[in-house]
């Protein structure tokens, strides 16, 4: 900690993203695998990944594109979606994601907290988040994305 800041290696910023969900699929094996390789049969990217099971134990994936492929990424969601028994398929095509890396969660605490604040403070709502050991990415409207990264400058040590 810095200043009364947590210290991050970096920060990554994507504003050329759309968001897309596969929503309420009765939760079973093989879905989230029938989804990503029909994706990437056709050669989509997926560069953000976020699943997880109701109370109901329905599934949802949400996922993020490059927005380009917007289109051709509903055509296949939509397939799968019917496959899988899917209640349905939601978008948004201007979204973006940022990223704080270069921090390791076991022993920097207070990241997820002071990020979540940092752009709420600002009324940014998050759409989707996910982590791994050294990474935490918000997804974010993109119209807000240069809003955000200021924030996150003022509320970590980033060089």
């Amino acid at each position: 900690m810095t200043n009364g800041k947590l210290q991050a290696g970096g920060l990554i910023r994507n504003d050329h993203l759309a968001m897309i969900g596969v929503m309420d699929i009765p939760s079973r094996p093989g879905v989230g695998g029938r989804l990503f390789s029909a994706l990437s049969d056709q050669g989509i990217n997926v560069e953000f990944i976020v699943h997880l099971i109701d109370l109901e134990e329905k599934d949802h994936i949400v996922l993020c594109v490059d927005r380009d492929d917007l289109s051709e990424t509903l055509a296949v969601t939509e397939r799968v979606r019917e496959e899988v028994g899917g209640k349905a398929v939601t978008s948004d095509p201007e979204v973006a994601s940022v990223s704080l890396f270069g921090l390791d969660f076991r022993e920097q605490r207070g990241v997820a907290s002071r990020m979540c604040k940092a752009l709420g403070d600002c009324s940014i709502n998050i759409r989707a988040i996910s982590t791994s050991l050294s990474t935490i990415t918000c997804v974010i409207e993109a119209r807000r994305l240069d809003e955000a990264i200021r924030a996150l400058r003022d509320a970590f040590t980033l060089p």
